[in-house]
């Protein structure tokens, strides 16, 4: 096993156990498969809606996701179809940074032949601790937020409204740090959004545990965190746009002969899979450097009548064009799960001292170290 020092030095093994393969593929397959849920509920809510309501969410964006709180307006039942997938995303994006995580820690902990297959055995057994772990942040914000809800709603009440204002005054002070309470369990719920998965990966611990070390983290290291994930941060804007350079690059490079060599089929090629992508593909070209090969060229191709074999290609180029946004996604988010893990690492060395990158049991529950007695020597 690697020498660890539990301080911002480790924070740069971020750059290498970030771009691997296993966990760049992981959340890949996550995004393909949050990307196909979404589409398919908001084209079945177009189809709902009925008349041309598809026809003309196809004409506009096309296969390219729309978020539900774009400028656009569509119809509620589309609305609420979008953030219906939102939420699938999210449970599918923890789920994997989940898997991620324990790759990564169990690379930390010197096997580096851990599979996917493994963590996602590990995943079957612990998902619950990840969504739980959320659902009851959720539910103790909502818990207390409904207080002063409740009593403002009380105040609306005829008669005994104002009477029941002015005595609920009484307990303005209390109000106050029911008040800094929320706004601190808000800030654990953000904290949340990095670690949860880690904390799971990491431990194998239940929910509760989980939330716990959360709280943990924002009370005890919460400027650590900060600097530690503004690291993470800068590795990201560093290595991810070096990512995407390669990948365009490559890309480029296998398609260069073809427009070469076939400049008009190709126009007409692209043409249509820009408007497959909500013309994603000409905003692609006008980045710098970013047509030097001229593969996005689109030019007055898109009038002519496409036949199979240009509409089958297209097929294709859009295909690979998705898969390669996805994987530059991908690798931003094995970054994210690989720091994550190690910033928890150091995290928690330093606010109780426990190693996690020792072999790990999750069925023994620790006990503190009182009245141990000397080991033989």
């Amino acid at each position: 096993m690697e020498k660890r020092y539990f301080d911002f030095r480790d924070i740069f093994q971020v750059i290498r156990y970030g771009f691997s393969g296993r966990k760049i593929a992981v959340h890949l397959i996550g995004l393909i498969i949050a990307y196909l849920i979404y589409e398919t509920l908001v084209y079945l809510s177009l189809f709902v809606v009925g008349g041309t309501a598809a026809q003309a969410f196809w004409n506009t964006y096309g296969l390219l996701p729309i978020l539900p709180f774009s400028n656009a307006a569509f119809e509620q039942i589309t609305e609420i179809a979008m953030w219906i997938g939102v939420g699938s995303f999210a449970c599918i994006f923890f789920l994997a940074s989940t898997v991620a995580s324990k790759i990564t820690i169990e690379q930390l902990r010197g096997d580096f032949f851990f599979s996917v297959g493994d963590a996602l055995t590990f995943l079957k057994e612990h998902w619950k601790s990840v969504l739980g772990a959320f659902i009851g942040l959720c539910l103790i914000v909502s818990f207390l937020v409904l207080i002063p809800l409740s009593i403002a709603g009380l105040g609306k009440l005829p008669v005994i409204g104002k009477p029941f204002l002015m005595v609920a005054s009484l307990f303005m002070p209390i109000g106050f740090f029911l008040g800094v309470l929320i706004a601190f369990i808000a800030v654990v719920c953000c904290v949340s959004l990095l670690f949860v998965p880690a904390v799971v990966a990491t431990t194998g611990a239940d929910a509760f545990e989980t939330i716990y070390q959360q709280f943990a983290i924002v009370w005890n290291k919460s400027w650590l965190a900060v600097c530690y994930e503004a690291m993470v941060c800068l590795i990201k804007l560093i290595f991810v746009p070096i990512w995407a350079f390669f990948c365009l690059a490559g890309f480029s490079i296998v398609m260069h002969p073809m427009c070469l060599f076939h400049p008009g089929q190709m126009e007409h090629i692209t043409a249509c899979a820009n408007l497959w992508l909500g013309g994603a593909i000409e905003k692609l070209a006008m980045l710098p450097y970013a047509n030097s090969f001229g593969v996005f060229n689109i030019g007055i191709a898109m009038k002519e009548t496409a036949t199979f074999t240009t509409t089958v290609t297209a097929v294709f180029l859009t295909v690979t064009l998705l898969i390669g946004a996805g994987l530059i996604i991908a690798y931003l988010f094995s970054i994210a799960s690989a720091g994550n893990t190690v910033v928890y690492t150091i995290l928690r060395k330093k606010i109780d001292g426990h190693n996690l990158l020792e072999p790990f049991n999750e069925n023994v529950i620790e006990t503190p170290d009182v009245a141990r007695e000397p080991e033989s020597r």
